[in-house]
């Protein structure tokens, strides 16, 4: 069957080239040469006049025809290969133009590639050696930071030293001090004892000799002056002599004052040495930071600091005691992250802080209440008040002789403000504004009087500083009692 297809394939292939019908001699001489069919005797190949025998048989027609069919079947399968083989050959010259196009751009792309390789090669050692600075440098000021915990922990050390030596010194210097003021003043009573026994001494001697002098001094006289004389001579001695160590007492008492002096002013300043770098360190100067962003950070730092100092207050009043040293500490030691409490024992303390001032201010604010309406319920009795409905008092106490005020005025006018709680806000004070701009409870008491005159005005605390107040400054709670003097109007 192979050899049958392959002789069909040449002889189409025979047929298509030549263009004119092929002579079947020469197509089956070459079949026998390419060793495809065998000429014989019978094969249907071989007609009449190839055949020299003389006896041939011609084929059957019916089998020619057969063949014929069967050509013509591979002869169409032979056309089909040819256009698919003309299909791929397209195929081929099209695959070779793009290689060729390819070939072209291809270089071009392979440079550009390449440099952009070499250029994220680049990036890519800069961003290593500039992670390994970086480490190198997050490493170096973590020693440093180490280092520098360090000469804190030891300066600490030092500084507790130096103030317990200090203490130590002061309290010898004390000691030493008082003991010299007593030493002197018993030097002082031997003194006078000293200079008592010397005019006692001096006046038996002049007695003695005043008796020696009389005829009629019997012995009896003259033995007790002796003896008294000897005594006093002996007290004398004895005060004389203490009077004599108590001098070298207070010698040593005070070369020993000298030095613990020396001692404690040499400790004040290793303390004072100790101290200082540690206030260098926490210096920030914007002389030596002008930046806008220092500036920022600085305000906002001192606006937390005036915060803080509000709180504080509240601290105190809520019965807790404020240590600004140790609130500095642990403002410090959280930022560097070295807090000397555990984050637990925090959070207990907070929340005791936090109830122990809310009670407290639940108290407070319960005790300002009640002063406030008693305040203003005494307020709203005397006489010539008027109160407004939403609980407003005003207390015209002096209407004024001079001119009427419009809304349009600019006036001057003195404040006095102090709360129901007792504490003053303001007193004196005085202030210039137009009427119209003024808060609306300040302009519905001026309208109630005159140049000169003077209103008092009485404001419950939901309409003043609120339930809340401000912390640091108004307690929660308290209603406010303000008075207005009319000084006169601005030209």
């Amino acid at each position: 069957m192979r050899k049958l297809l392959y002789s069909s394939a040449v002889l189409l292939s025979a047929i298509s080239s030549s263009g004119v019908r092929a002579d079947p001699a020469a197509l089956l001489e070459q079949l026998n040469k390419e060793k495809i069919i065998a000429v014989t005797p019978h094969s249907p190949f071989i007609n009449d006049r190839l055949s020299a025998q003389p006896n041939a048989t011609p084929a059957p027609p019916v089998e020619v025809q057969g063949k014929v069919k069967e050509s013509e079947a591979k002869r169409e399968e032979v056309a089909q290969l040819k256009r698919k083989l003309a299909l791929a050959q397209r195929q081929i010259a099209a695959l070779k133009k793009k290689q060729h196009a390819t070939a072209v751009v291809l270089p071009a792309k392979q440079d550009t590639v390449a440099k952009e390789s070499a250029s994220l090669k680049q990036q890519l050692q800069t961003h290593i050696q500039q992670l390994a600075e970086t480490k190198q440098k997050l490493a170096n000021e973590s020693d440093a930071l180490k280092r520098l915990r360090d000469e804190k922990s030891q300066l600490e050390q030092q500084l507790k030293a130096s103030q317990q030596q200090l203490a130590q010194t002061s309290q010898k210097h004390a000691d030493d001090t008082q003991a010299l003021q007593a030493f002197r003043t018993a030097n002082s009573e031997l003194q006078q004892q000293v200079k008592a026994h010397q005019q006692q001494l001096e006046a038996l001697e002049k007695q003695g000799q005043q008796h020696t002098a009389a005829p009629l001094l019997n012995a009896e006289q003259v033995k007790q002056l002796t003896q008294a004389k000897e005594a006093i001579s002996s007290k004398l001695d004895l005060a004389t002599k203490q009077v004599s160590d108590q001098a070298a007492r207070i010698a040593t008492l005070e070369a020993q004052l000298k030095q613990r002096t020396e001692e404690k002013a040499q400790a004040e300043q290793k303390s004072a040495a100790a101290l200082a770098p540690q206030k260098a360190q926490s210096r920030y100067l914007l002389t030596e930071n002008r930046s806008p962003a220092a500036r920022m950070n600085y305000a906002w730092g001192a606006w937390f600091a005036a915060k803080a100092q509000q709180e504080s207050v509240t601290l105190t009043h809520s019965g807790q005691k404020y240590l600004p040293e140790a609130f500095l500490q642990g403002f410090q030691d959280k930022f560097a992250g070295s807090l000397q409490m555990k984050s637990d024992d925090i959070e207990k303390v907070l929340q005791s802080l936090n109830k122990k001032m809310g009670d407290a201010q639940k108290n407070e604010l319960a005790q300002n209440r009640k002063q406030a309406q008693n305040v203003l319920a005494e307020a709203a009795k005397l006489k010539g008040a008027e109160r407004t409905a939403n609980g407003i008092i005003y207390l015209v106490e002096k209407k004024g002789q001079g001119v009427a005020l419009l809304s349009g005025d600019v006036i001057r006018f003195r404040v006095d403000e102090k709360l129901s709680s007792g504490k003053v806000l303001s007193r004196g004070a005085v202030h210039s504004g137009r009427i119209s701009e003024l808060p609306p409870l300040m302009r519905a008491g001026i309208e109630k009087v005159v140049v000169g005159g003077r209103i008092r005005i009485y404001t419950p605390a939901e309409l003043a500083y609120g339930e809340q107040g401000i912390p640091g400054m108004v307690p929660p709670g308290v209603a406010s009692i303000m008075t207005l003097e009319i000084l006169g109007i601005v030209k």
